[in-house]
C-alpha cells in the first residue's frame, strides 16, 4: 500500500510509529497519525499542508501541544511491530481516494489529513475526533484551504516556500483577523502576526531601533480598521 505514498507521506508514517512508541502505546491510532502530520508541518516537511493550516489560523506546534493522550505502558524494541487500529487503517485507505479527488499522483500529507478529518467526523468521541473538534478543523474547511492554495500557486510564476516561522506568523495573522471579526487579512494583521511571534530576526531588529514590540502591537490594535 505504501508504494502509492510520496516520500513526505512515508515520512509521516515513520513519525506516526514514533508518536505511538514515545507514548508507550501498543497500537498505532489515527490520533498518532494526526500528531505526526502536525509534526511534519512543524519541521517543514509538509509545506502544502502547513500553508493550508495557516490559512485556517492553526499553528502546528500549538495544535500538537493541545492534544493530550494518556501514556501507555507498552515496551517496544527497535524493530518491534505495532499494529494499526481499524480507524487508522481506514484513514490510510481513504487517503488514496482523497489524493485522486485532488488530482495527486501520489498520496501526500494533505491527503492524509483530509482522510483523518473524515474518520474523525465518523467517530467524534474517539481521540482523533476529540482532537480535530478542539482544533476547529473540518474536512470541508481544510479542503477549501487546500484548493485556495492551489489556485494561488497556479497563478504565481514561482510558488514561495514558507519557513516554519513564517507559517506561524501567517497563522497568527489569520487568527488576529478572525478575533477582530474581519472578513479578510490586512497588513495590520500581518504586522501583528510578526509582532506576536518570538522571532530571531524581527524582535532583535526592533530592539536595536528602540521599538518595544508589545507597545507597537497595542498601537496597531488601537487604530481603526481599514474600510472594506
Amino acid at each position: 500500500m505504501f508504494e502509492k505514498f510520496s516520500d513526505q507521506a512515508r515520512r509521516i508514517i515513520v513519525l506516526t510509529q514514533e508518536e505511538a512508541r514515545e507514548r508507550g502505546h501498543g497500537y498505532i491510532g489515527a490520533e498518532h497519525m494526526l500528531l505526526a502530520v502536525l509534526r511534519a508541518c512543524e519541521i517543514g516537511s509538509a509545506a502544502t499542508t502547513a500553508r493550508a493550516l495557516a490559512e485556517l489560523a492553526i499553528d502546528p506546534a500549538s495544535a500538537r501541544a493541545s492534544i493530550a493522550l494518556t501514556p501507555g505502558t507498552a515496551e517496544h524494541g527497535v524493530s518491534s511491530h505495532i499494529p494499526f487500529t481499524k480507524q487508522a487503517r481506514k484513514a490510510l485507505e481513504n487517503s488514496l481516494r482523497e489524493a485522486r479527488s485532488l488530482g495527486h499522483e501520489h498520496i501526500e500529507p494533505s491527503d492524509l489529513l483530509l482522510s483523518l478529518t473524515g474518520v474523525a467526523t465518523d467517530d467524534p468521541e474517539s481521540p482523533v475526533g476529540t482532537a480535530v473538534t478542539a482544533l476547529g478543523l473540518t474536512q470541508e474547511k481544510f479542503r477549501r484551504a487546500l484548493r485556495a492554495g492551489a489556485t494561488y500557486r497556479t497563478g504565481a510564476t514561482v510558488a514561495p516556500h514558507f519557513t516554519p516561522q513564517a507559517l506561524k506568523a501567517l497563522a497568527r495573522a489569520n487568527a488576529e483577523a478572525r478575533e477582530a471579526d474581519r472578513g479578510r487579512v490586512d497588513t495590520r494583521h500581518l504586522l501583528l502576526g510578526l509582532l506576536t511571534e518570538e522571532d530571531e530576526f524581527v524582535h532583535p531588529a526592533l530592539q536595536a531601533l528602540g521599538v518595544d514590540a508589545e507597545q507597537l502591537a497595542a498601537e496597531v490594535r488601537s487604530r481603526p480598521p481599514r474600510e472594506q
